[in-house]
């Protein structure tokens, strides 16, 4: 499924941990977007990540 990334942490270290664990591209665009690709099983988790405020799922 594709979905684009909007960070709102600025912390690196969790930006880090979030792109290992979900497989996502180091790329941020000026806007601080991430585009991505996130596989079904993954998107419960990610969407529990955007409840605790690292980043808002977007989709474009």
């Amino acid at each position: 499924m594709k979905l684009t990334i909007y960070w709102i942490t600025e912390d690196a270290e969790s930006i880090r941990r979030i792109r290992e664990k979900f497989n996502l591209p180091p790329d941020i665009t000026v806007n601080g977007e991430t585009p991505a690709e996130i596989r079904e099983e993954d998107l419960p988790l990610l969407k529990e990540t955007e409840k605790r405020g690292f980043l808002r799922i977007r989709n474009k």
